[in-house]
């Protein structure tokens, strides 16, 4: 297995068709837990336990240190065998919490709330407390914070648009989480009761007729579009859908959180798993899976059959990370992941900007990739953020397009990385 640095990306030869999954695989929990600290994009939380504490699951374990930041629970009741730092996913030296697990899943009880009985800020806190990661705000740099709940909206977005290269993940929304997804409608309804509530969804046809059909008695409107990641910025989808690209009006809601913020609401639960789309061509049983949080990539490797991958990327090939470490928990907030053999890789090494435009001509938010791209080679971050490097929204749009093979979108994540 090749893996790759945190500069370079991956170039695929053409595009496959997608395909969708129904069954739910899950993962059995592992003996040893491993829960990161470290939210995305350096949001931190501070360890609330220590070693040889029993804990339950729903206890926090470790609290964030900025107010936007959410809390990290223990999925499973054990021991804190350690605090320690390890690699995560992306190559980052992170503090972890390991803990043993009993396997008694004895849980810690949560008080009880009637959340129309709770002012807004107070039913805000509760939202926050549900641990749920925002993914949306790619613009803004918000993901690893909280879900942006507001007072005052005249229209809600409930954005489904994520869509991987090799499959789509949207599927089990109206496959295996119908019944709570109609129930996060039915609170936002009570919360927002005169606000137009739309579904933004793939254009393929199982995803529409999928939502169609999930929809038709909610007066909630369906819009689909193609696949795309420029989808995945809340901003523009709230531009594209509603014209409203600066937000006054609008709230965009994550579609694949909305069964979660259901559950946690109504019915006080807190979700600890995560679904994955697992697939590429080194995977002998691609779908999706079903897994706690604290459980490390390699158990969910072996599970699905993955041999020999020559890349792995967390989240789709637009606009995914490199995986460097396989014996590393997986982050919240990623959907998928993709195992790719040597034959689904481009083996073109990169060449010499040509100067052709074609980056600037797909970039969603009229940026110049090719002028971004040699102040972070040459290492003037000051000009690239001059320049409006700092809008980017990580769409992968330019990398694909670019005929020189340039790694470009890499290059603006590392020029942010190293301004933060």
């Amino acid at each position: 297995m090749k893996l790759f640095s945190i500069s370079k990306a991956v170039h695929v030869p053409k595009f496959k068709p997608a395909d969708h999954f129904s069954n739910i695989i899950e993962v059995d929990a592992p003996k040893n837990m491993v829960y990161s600290l470290s939210q995305q994009h350096n949001m931190k939380c501070t360890p609330a336990v220590k070693r040889g504490d029993r804990v339950l699951v729903n206890q926090v374990i470790g609290i964030g240190e900025n107010n936007s930041v959410v809390p990290v629970y223990s999925s499973v009741s054990g021991t804190v065998k350690q605090l320690t730092t390890k690699v995560d996913l992306m190559g980052n030296k992170v503090e972890v919490i390991l803990v043993e697990n009993d396997g008694l899943y004895e849980k810690e009880t949560r008080d009880a709330f009637d959340y129309a009985s709770l002012s807004f800020s107070d039913l805000k806190d509760r939202i926050k407390d549900l641990g749920l990661i925002e993914t949306q705000n790619l613009s803004n740099r918000k993901r690893g914070m909280q879900l942006s709940f507001k007072e005052n909206v005249r229209n809600i977005l409930i954005n489904a648009q994520e869509s991987g290269l090799y499959g789509q993940v949207d599927s089990y929304l109206y496959e295996n989480e119908k019944e709570d997804f109609l129930r996060g409608i039915e609170l936002l309804k009570a919360l927002y009761p005169a606000a137009d509530i739309t579904v933004l969804s793939t254009s393929d046809a199982d995803s529409v007729i999928g939502f169609t059909e999930m929809l038709k008695s909610t007066g909630v409107k369906l819009i689909s579009k193609i696949p795309t990641q420029f989808y995945h910025d809340m901003n523009l989808a709230s531009r594209d859908v509603y014209a409203d690209f600066a937000m006054k009006d609008t709230m965009v809601i994550d579609a694949f959180l909305l069964p979660a913020v259901a559950r946690g609401v109504l019915d006080n639960r807190l979700t600890h798993y995560q679904l994955l789309l697992i697939n590429g061509g080194a995977v002998e049983t691609p779908g999706i899976y079903k897994v706690l949080s604290g459980t490390t990539l390699d158990l969910v490797m072996e599970k699905a059959g993955v041999k020999n991958p020559f890349r792995i990327v967390a989240g789709n090939i637009l606009s995914g990370d490199a995986v460097f470490a396989v014996d590393a928990p997986i982050n919240r907030g990623i959907r998928e992941i993709l195992f790719l053999n040597e034959n689904e890789v481009s083996k073109e090494e990169e060449m010499n900007c040509i100067k052709c435009g074609r980056c600037a001509d797909v970039c969603p938010v009229g940026l110049r990739p090719y002028e971004l791209y040699s102040f972070v080679t040459n290492r003037e971050f000051d000009e690239f953020f001059k320049n409006r490097g700092g809008m980017c929204v990580e769409c992968g749009r330019c990398s694909y397009v670019c005929p020189s093979k340039l790694h470009l979108l890499q290059s603006f994540k590392t020029a942010k990385k190293v301004k933060r």
